[in-house]
């Protein structure tokens, strides 16, 4: 009967974990000034006869994006370093973490 085997290399995965969690720095980071554009737009509405009120409202959609993407990034750095963690505890369960769906 053939065994399965399950190999990991905890490097380059630990790595992947860090690039998402840079990622999602950033775009958080990228978030905060979208949010303070904003605000200056909303600000200024009154004087611009609306424009910078829809610019504003564009903004803040791709902000809500941006949190978003900033979510999933951080998600997947989490459950990347899980499964780093689980596999070298020679628990080979962490796949349940990639199966889940973004919460």
């Amino acid at each position: 009967m053939a065994t399965q085997v399950v190999q990991m290399d905890y490097g380059v995965v630990t790595e992947v974990s860090k690039g998402f969690s840079t990622a999602a720095d950033v775009l958080r980071t990228v978030s905060k000034v979208l949010g303070i554009l904003i605000g200056i737009l909303r600000a200024s509405a009154f004087f611009s006869m609306g424009t910078s009120l829809a610019l504003a409202n564009y903004l803040e959609n791709i902000q809500k994006k941006i949190d978003q993407l900033a979510k999933i990034c951080e998600e997947f750095a989490g459950d990347l370093a899980r499964a780093v963690g689980d596999h070298k505890r020679g628990d080979i369960k962490g796949r349940r973490y990639f199966g889940e769906g973004i919460s």
